[in-house]
């Protein structure tokens, strides 16, 4: 008998069959990097991905604004030391601003930081939630200038 017919292949688990539907939703369809730790997927910020980040509660009209001028793009609530903070996905454009010449409650991730993303209709204070959930018709992502300058316009 060989070693491949004494192993007998297993039921995927429930992990598994999520962590395909997330890699081929969010990698695949997308062209994300979705990374696993535990039972959590996290959004890799790499391959020309960033996020601006800035607090909840400061959100609305900076969304809004990127709304009207159609700059709008995918935007969740992750949980952080400062609180709830919003994090819309942007594409890098150039240089990442140094953090002096940023708003002083907004934070630009990139170089491979790690968001964690929400996990569908599951709604606990501390899970991260979507604001403007990816769209598969709109795949494309606002620049890092574009919603910079969305977030000064609305300061």
């Amino acid at each position: 008998m060989t070693l491949d017919q004494q192993v007998q292949p297993t039921e995927p688990t429930l992990r598994d069959a999520t962590a395909k539907n997330f890699d081929a939703y969010y990698g695949k369809l997308f062209g994300w990097s979705v990374k696993w730790l535990g039972s959590r997927p996290f959004l890799a910020l790499e391959n020309g991905i960033c996020a601006a980040t800035l607090p909840k509660l400061s959100a609305g009209p900076v969304l809004d604004r990127l709304a009207a001028t159609g700059c709008d793009g995918p935007a969740f609530v992750v949980p952080s030391r400062q609180g709830r903070r919003v994090a819309i996905l942007a594409e890098t454009d150039g240089l990442i601003p140094p953090r002096s010449a940023l708003p002083r409650d907004v934070e630009v991730l990139a170089g491979g930081a790690l968001l964690p993303l929400p996990m569908g209709n599951r709604r606990v204070d501390s899970s991260p939630e979507w604001v403007t959930a990816p769209d598969p018709r709109q795949r494309w992502l606002p620049s890092l200038s574009a919603v910079l300058a969305g977030i000064r316009a609305c300061r």
